[in-house]
């Protein structure tokens, strides 16, 4: 077990839950239901932290039921919270057991083998429609202002359970202990891209300069929250798990063009009804710089520095 990597996962779950409670009421969500969402975001860090991933297998070991309890109590979580806050969404109440049930279902129960490809597959298509429930009173202000709701959080805390603890799939590499090489390439592929895609993007007229620059505090924050909360959490998702199913059906080539496409065309009814066709042909590109990073170091951290540092560029910036 890696020190370094305790010391760094515990330094990032405090300093984030610290942030979450002193600046997470923001948006539609108000206390006590805000602590909803607090207490979803306390298992996505903790399992990001090497002690506590290895505690986690050591309970499911010694107890294998918890493998399907402990995400339907998740589930639970937010079927109730919904109710609780009013929400009145019913198919969205019907979809938190679906979600979780297919993607548990999907994995199956041979903790001592991974999941076939068609399995990884399915499961991340129950994650990411859990992780896109929307509740209004259900949602949270991440460090820099990024809003996010209870369920993306649920889906994170689901995903990471199932792939770290219970199946501990080889290539959901979540360790936030970065050597100087992972950090050299994820920066790298960041000025790459920009010297691709901003040409692109201001020829094609969705980019324009429209700086939002409040300072130095906020621009830090902003990085950390969008690293954290978005970066990673998309990336296990797209790298870890939709470009690692594509690459072990054919080959890493494959896995990374199929993977970026997949990422752009998630992009396509973001920002600009009915289709936003020069969005998804960036984040294709953008895809594309993530999954090498991904590639190159083996690190979700590192792609996620990448991914993090494109969307504050962009954020803080650029517009359309």
């Amino acid at each position: 077990m890696s020190n370094r990597g305790s010391i760094v996962g515990w330094t990032v779950a405090i300093v984030t839950l610290t942030a979450l409670a002193l600046f997470g009421a923001e948006g539609d969500a108000r206390w006590p239901w805000l602590m909803f969402n607090w207490l979803a975001a306390v298992p996505m860090l903790l399992l990001l932290v090497p002690e506590f991933q290895s505690w986690a297998r050591a309970k499911v070991a010694a107890h294998p039921s918890l493998a399907v309890h402990i995400p339907f109590a998740f589930a639970l979580y937010g079927m109730a919270a919904s109710l609780l806050v009013g929400g009145h969404h019913w198919l969205n109440l019907f979809l938190w057991p679906l979600c979780v049930g297919v993607a548990v279902a999907a994995l199956g129960h041979a903790r001592e083998s991974e999941p076939a490809p068609g399995r990884l597959l399915l499961a991340a298509i129950a994650l990411g429609v859990l992780a896109g429930i929307w509740e209004r009173g259900l949602q949270i202000q991440v460090p820099g202002g990024t809003h996010l709701s209870l369920a993306f959080l649920v889906a994170i805390d689901v995903a990471l359970f199932l792939f770290v603890v219970v199946h501990q799939l080889g290539t959901f590499d979540v360790r936030l202990d970065l050597g100087g090489r992972d950090v050299a390439l994820a920066l790298g592929a960041v000025v790459v891209l920009a010297g691709i895609a901003m040409p692109l993007g201001f020829g094609i007229g969705f980019l324009s300069f429209q700086s939002r620059w409040m300072g130095l505090a906020h621009g830090v924050a902003r990085m950390f929250g969008l690293i954290v909360f978005v970066g990673l959490p998309e990336e296990m998702l797209f790298r870890g798990i939709v470009q690692e199913a594509f690459t072990r059906l054919w080959t890493p080539r494959v896995g990374l063009l199929v993977g970026s496409l997949v990422f752009g065309l998630s992009h396509l009814p973001k920002h600009a009804p009915p289709l936003n066709w020069p969005y998804a042909l960036l984040a294709t590109l953008a895809g594309l710089a993530y999954g090498w990073v991904y590639q190159k170091t083996g690190k979700l951290a590192a792609a996620a520095i990448t991914h993090g540092a494109v969307d504050w560029i962009w954020s803080m910036f650029l517009g359309a």
